[in-house]
């Protein structure tokens, strides 16, 4: 089964406050095969307890078990930590090189989802186990038939009876 994800990354022209280069990095997964856009962790985080103003805060790409676990757009209700998924990424680095680096480590960490969600795919032949105990197989107990019991049809022909011993052991 193939997997793939289209991420478009964002930066804008630096901009600089208060003497320090700032960049914006956003990043969009979209036009997702066999598996979910939304390969973002987030936690949404409280800011002030008065008012109950809470932020979403981009936390990690997700693995294939975030993705069976953690819900799109928001955590479900008194689920902690408060983590979900999102479909994009929306940060501010400090410099151009730290958000060169972050936009590959996020490639990186995107290409690792994929390639693990695939390996997940290849199962190994099935074993089996019996809990508590496998069933009793012992055979039922053979009952001969009298000759003058078995039916016709059952009967060998002559062709398929053996009548010379030495074609037994190939001679």
């Amino acid at each position: 089964m193939t997997r793939r994800i289209k991420l478009t990354i964002q930066t804008p022209e630096s901009a600089v406050f208060s003497d320090r280069e700032v960049f914006r990095v956003r990043i969009a997964a979209s036009d997702a095969e066999n598996m979910p856009n939304e390969v973002f962790g987030y936690q949404k985080t409280l800011i002030d307890p008065h008012t109950g103003l809470t932020q979403d805060e981009f936390s990690f790409v997700a693995s294939a078990f975030d993705l069976s676990t953690y819900p799109t757009t928001a955590p479900q209700p008194g689920q902690l930590p408060a983590y979900f998924r999102k479909s994009t990424i929306d940060v501010l680095m400090p410099g151009l090189s730290t958000a060169q680096e972050f936009i590959a480590q996020i490639e990186a960490e995107v290409s690792r989802l994929i390639y693990l969600m695939n390996r997940l795919d290849e199962l190994t032949a099935a074993t089996s186990v019996w809990i508590p105990s496998p069933p009793d197989i012992t055979p039922p107990p053979v009952i001969p038939v009298p000759p003058d019991e078995i039916p016709p049809d059952e009967i060998p022909s002559d062709e398929s009876v053996v009548s010379d011993e030495s074609s037994l052991f190939g001679g």
